[in-house]
């Protein structure tokens, strides 16, 4: 709805369309499309034991904690987030983050700009019904594709044998 020079945007809990990304249900809440490319706002699920291995990128992350626990490593430090906490991430800096379990845990999670991160999730995601959550993997992600479409999108993966050697 455009009010005045400016847009309004309301997105009531559990209508939005998710997308089914590496194991995690993302709902995108505020899109590059919504903010003139200003950043790109999700609520990230992720099951137990499941997460993103260590990248850097060109954009600011931020991440909140909104229910369950998570496990972030940035910039060679660990720290374990819960309900309310919040973890920024500088562009440049490599960080990945895991939920330890038990159960499914949820951030909502910020990158600016987005339009990057956007491209990235769609080239690799399924839709999901607004409220879903994904099936579980079944087996591990193919990291050539998803290393190569994270290049073409801003985000730097490290290669697995080389983040195992910084654990």
């Amino acid at each position: 709805m455009k009010v005045g020079s400016s847009q309004v945007k309301s997105v009531k809990a559990g209508t939005a369309p998710g997308i089914a990304v590496l194991g995690h249900g993302l709902t995108f809440l505020d899109t590059p499309e919504d903010t003139d490319n200003g950043f790109l706002l999700w609520e990230c699920s992720t099951p137990a034991g499941g997460g993103v291995p260590p990248h850097s990128e060109r954009n600011h992350e931020a991440f909140y904690v909104l229910e369950g626990t998570f496990e972030i490593e940035a910039d060679g430090s660990l720290f374990s987030c819960a309900p309310g906490d919040f973890l920024g991430v500088a562009p440049g800096v490599v960080h990945s983050f895991r939920n330890p379990g038990p159960g499914w845990a949820r951030m909502l999670t910020i990158v600016s700009p987005g339009s990057q991160h956007q491209r990235f999730f769609e080239a690799l995601g399924e839709p999901l019904e607004p409220g879903a959550l994904p099936a579980p993997l079944a087996g591990p992600p193919d990291f050539e594709r998803v290393a190569s479409v994270g290049r073409d999108s801003g985000i730097d993966f490290l290669p697995p044998e080389e983040a195992a050697v910084d654990d």
